[in-house]
């Protein structure tokens, strides 16, 4: 009977150790795949963290490519907006240069002679500082307009060149530099510009 107990035993232990063996099989295939399932897991989330660091990369690349062509634009503009103030001081320049007291007094007396002034309604009106001067060159070659009604009259407004103007205050046509400059300067091509605002 004691061989039966230790046969019993035996077979008790051995089942326990098999019973054992296959939980522990269990345990340790459970937490095999549960490992590769977190490893998968992980695999994705870093996949995903991967598409969405790229794509944000992307999108920042691009606004920094966008707003660089935004700055290259502006740049551009405001270089044409100085480069074209520039030029119309120029031409306003030469043209006020054109305009010396000799040059206006014969400009202005080729324009009354030409009749488009009619000496009794309108007037002509210049720089205040350049009004005697123009006065006493005026005198000889306008004399018979002078004695008939025409008016050079000196006025706070214009800087440059003279004024036709209503002699009720209705209107006038400018022939002040700046607005000869703005008048000549659509007109003016790229050879025509470079002899201009050649010094």
């Amino acid at each position: 009977m004691a061989l039966q107990i230790e046969d019993l035993v035996a077979s008790i232990r051995k089942d326990g150790v098999e019973a054992a063996q296959r939980d522990a099989d269990k345990i340790v295939s459970a937490a095999k795949a549960q490992a590769q399932q977190i490893v998968e897991q992980a695999k994705r989330d870093a996949a995903q963290l991967k598409a969405d660091t790229e794509r944000e990369l992307s999108v920042r690349d691009a606004s920094a490519r966008a707003t660089l062509a935004q700055a290259g634009r502006d740049v551009e503009l405001s270089l044409k907006k100085a480069l074209s103030a520039q030029l119309d001081r120029l031409l306003e320049a030469r043209v006020e240069k054109a305009l010396s007291a000799s040059e206006l007094a014969s400009l202005i007396a080729s324009v009354v002679k030409s009749g488009v002034v009619d000496t009794k309604k309108e007037e002509i009106q210049v720089n205040e500082k350049a009004c005697k001067a123009l006065c006493q060159e005026l005198a000889a070659s306008l004399a018979d307009e002078l004695k008939g009604g025409l008016v050079v009259k000196p006025v706070r407004g214009v800087d440059t060149g003279f004024r036709i103007a209503e002699k009720d205050g209705s209107g006038f046509y400018d022939f002040s530099a700046e607005e000869i400059a703005s008048l000549l300067k659509p007109f003016l091509g790229d050879e025509m510009a470079k002899i201009v605002f050649t010094a």
